[in-house]
């Protein structure tokens, strides 16, 4: 089974977009930090399940949020380490 997504394409209209997919990551990641170690297909699952999203994302771009996330993270990181080494 395919999702129907293809890079650059659009999500389509019962799928929900980057930023739906983003904030539900946040939540669940909120109540299940094993949600990192998962795959990209078991996260969209477990999105919907866990009530965060109504219909399961299209995996690649899941993928894409949660790469977004750990650039995220990394980057507080840094900047946390940047300004205690300021101190």
């Amino acid at each position: 089974m395919t999702s129907g997504y293809t890079p650059g394409s659009m999500p389509g209209k019962d799928q929900p977009g980057f930023d739906q997919i983003l904030r539900a990551l946040r939540e669940g990641l909120n109540e299940n930090s094993r949600l990192k170690e998962m795959t990209a297909e078991e996260v969209a699952r477990q999105l919907v399940q866990g009530g965060h999203l109504e219909v399961e994302p299209p995996p690649p771009l899941v993928a894409e949020a949660l790469e977004g996330l750990e650039a995220e993270e990394q980057s507080l990181q840094n900047e946390e380490l940047s300004s205690e080494e300021a101190n």
